[in-house]
């Protein structure tokens, strides 16, 4: 076979073009970003949030309003989606949703009630929203792809040294609910698999601008803290995330699921 016969146009592979994009938690700094670049490669996309981003109204990405605190609710809203947008072809999952104590659920301070409240409402939401999509599209026999957002951190223990001089500590519910969305992803890929349905994870370590639950604000301790540990000494972007759920959404990924593909700059490396 000639070469021109046989090479293959890698760049189709990334073209979604005609594809239809459901991104949760879009109006945030990594879904904001997602949504661009979904955007970008021919995508249909509509946000699905609190509030809307202006930003992503001009660049003709639609929005509609969904509060997390209600499942119920959350489930007869995607039914009315689903009706007039038709079943997605991507969605990703890249809500934080949380309690306004959130950055207070460290060791010494937690109480109970905290701790149940975010774990019920960060990973649950995460665990029945990917449900009710996947189930969808094994009905309708969508060959989709479903993205979950854990992270480095659900992976591996926090390092206490970033938070040396700064008001932050570590967070008693975070490692749980990631390790949990990471484990469930492999699970749905498990199952879902047989109907076409890929499911995998992105861990992404240290956003730079991002201080989750805290601050719209780093402060410079801790960005020097953590990039003393990283070994490419910096915090990471919000479109190099973007990238990779590109990745993971395009079928430049075809045979890819059950997987965490981790963006960190080797945090978990060493």
């Amino acid at each position: 076979m000639s070469q021109s016969k046989s090479f293959i146009n890698y760049t189709k592979k990334f073209n979604l073009k005609n594809k239809f994009a459901i991104v949760l938690g879009g109006s945030g700094l990594l879904g904001s970003e997602v949504c661009k670049a979904l955007k970008q490669f021919g995508s249909q996309v509509l946000n699905l949030d609190l509030i809307n981003n202006h930003d992503l109204s001009k660049k003709e990405i639609s929005f509609s309003k969904l509060d997390l605190k209600n499942l119920k609710l959350c489930e007869k809203k995607i039914e009315k989606i689903i009706k007039i947008y038709g079943v997605p072809d991507i969605f990703i999952n890249c809500s934080y949703p949380r309690t306004k104590n959130w950055g207070k659920i460290s060791f010494e301070s937690a109480d109970i009630k905290s701790l149940k409240k975010n774990i019920d409402l960060h990973l649950n939401s995460y665990i029945w929203i990917a449900r009710v999509i996947a189930e969808k599209m094994k009905k309708f026999n969508v060959k989709g792809s479903i993205i979950q957002f854990g992270s480095m951190y659900g992976l591996v223990g926090q390092n206490m040294n970033i938070y040396e001089k700064t008001k932050m500590k570590e967070n008693l519910a975070y490692s749980a609910i990631k390790g949990g969305i990471i484990n469930n992803s492999k699970l749905m890929a498990s199952y879902y698999g047989k109907y076409n349905i890929r499911v995998n994870t992105i861990c992404p370590g240290g956003i730079a601008g991002h201080v989750a639950g805290l601050t719209n604000t780093q402060s410079k301790i801790f960005v020097r803290n953590f990039n003393k540990q990283v070994p490419l000494k910096r915090m990471g972007t919000s479109d190099e995330i973007a990238a990779a759920v590109l990745f993971l959404a395009s079928d430049a990924s075809s045979y890819i699921t059950g997987t965490s593909l981790i963006v960190d700059g080797g945090w978990t490396a060493i």
